[in-house]
């Protein structure tokens, strides 16, 4: 899901990087330990989890193993008995809260919670139970509205103040992506098509107002670049539609998936989901590539996050098997790569704020906070 304003920066968190691993296998009590919590683990790099062990030279192509003791401290991982019972598909900042959608049917609200020593984790604050997998989220301050999209095509929508609950009902299959311009919601489906849903106060309800079949396949990803393109991410590439006519005007065909679609200085990060990002211009054009690398090969999930000592922005590439490597950007320099200590992909990485927090999500259920420390 897209969207999410806000910041935690007015919070004077410091982090002390204690919490125990979620997740029956291990104690995880500090980065760098995995499994089985032994002194001085590192655990393999992916390659070696799937066969393919790593090739000579390929470790400088995703930088250092931030571990213990790296410029990358854990600040706090959620314990297995609290939050999602199933893998988390789906997260979000919210004002100050942090919002998770996970494959157990339920929508998990957080507030940040100071700990003794100055810690920081998360606590829950509230839930909303659902028929299907939560797929998609999307905060919209501007109306106070929180969307959530569904496995099943549904669309809800919940407003605290004053008190509203909607059902947009048309997708057959599951929510990827949601945005709203210009007081239309937008939705990408699984199902190859984007729906335009306006809201109609009379009604107090949204209508679908346009159905757009996407022509390169099962949709993932949204993003718009203003003033008039919408650009859509598929299975086959990325469709760019006009914004006030809805008809498509270009298009960019590609091999693999396209994960994400972020906006960065004027252009657009794209994520594919077979390691590669490229960078294209506002109208298309292709300006870079980068990848696939060494052992990043694969992308799950992805986010811009700022490294406050380095003075840098960091593009932060969430994989297979827990894994996450970051590169400087613009120059795509890596930083290094880390491991959430558990086994499922990396479903949604978010950025907490100027601080140099960010939090990493994956289909263990497993929530992981983080910080970049001076190096």
């Amino acid at each position: 899901g897209a969207g999410g304003g806000g910041s935690f920066s007015n919070k004077s968190w410091s982090a002390k990087g204690q919490g125990s691993g979620k997740g029956p296998d291990f104690e995880d009590r500090d980065a760098g330990k995995g499994p089985g919590g032994l002194q001085g683990f590192v655990p393999p790099p992916p390659g070696a989890l799937h066969g393919s062990g790593p090739l000579p030279g390929t470790k400088a192509l995703t930088g250092p193993y931030l571990g213990k003791g790296s410029q990358l401290l854990k600040v706090w991982s959620m314990p297995e008995d609290i939050g999602h019972e199933e893998g988390i598909r789906t997260a979000i900042v919210m004002g100050d809260r942090v919002c998770t959608g996970g494959a157990d049917y339920r929508l998990l609200l957080w507030r940040g919670d100071q700990q003794l020593g100055g810690g920081l984790a998360l606590g829950q604050d509230n839930e909303v139970n659902f028929s299907s997998t939560v797929t998609a989220l999307m905060w919209h301050a501007g109306s106070k509205f929180l969307f959530c999209g569904l496995e099943d095509g549904q669309i809800r929508g919940f407003r605290q103040e004053p008190f509203a609950e909607l059902s947009l009902a048309g997708h057959t299959a599951a929510i990827m992506s949601l945005l709203i311009h210009e007081g239309v919601l937008l939705s990408g489906s699984l199902d190859g098509s984007v729906r335009a849903w306006r809201y109609d106060d009379a009604a107090g309800a949204f209508n679908c107002v346009a159905t757009l079949p996407i022509s390169l396949g099962p949709v993932y990803a949204l993003h718009l670049q203003l003033p008039d393109g919408l650009w859509v991410g598929s299975q086959q590439g990325i469709s760019v539609l006009g914004l006030q006519s809805l008809q498509p005007v270009g298009k960019i065909d590609s091999s693999a998936p396209v994960v994400a679609m972020l906006p960065y200085e004027g252009s657009v990060l794209v994520a594919f989901g077979n390691g590669v990002v490229k960078v294209f211009s506002a109208s298309g054009q292709e300006q870079f590539s980068h990848g696939p690398v060494g052992e990043h090969t694969t992308n799950t999930a992805v986010a811009v996050v700022r490294h406050p000592h380095a003075n840098k922005d960091v593009l932060l590439c969430g994989q297979e098997f827990g894994y996450v490597t970051a590169y400087d950007i613009p120059d795509f320099r890596p930083r290094g790569t880390f491991t959430t200590g558990y086994g499922g992909e990396v479903t949604s990485i978010i950025s907490m704020g100027a601080d140099g927090i960010f939090a990493t999500f994956g289909g263990a259920g497993d929530v992981v906070i983080w910080r970049w420390e001076r190096a």
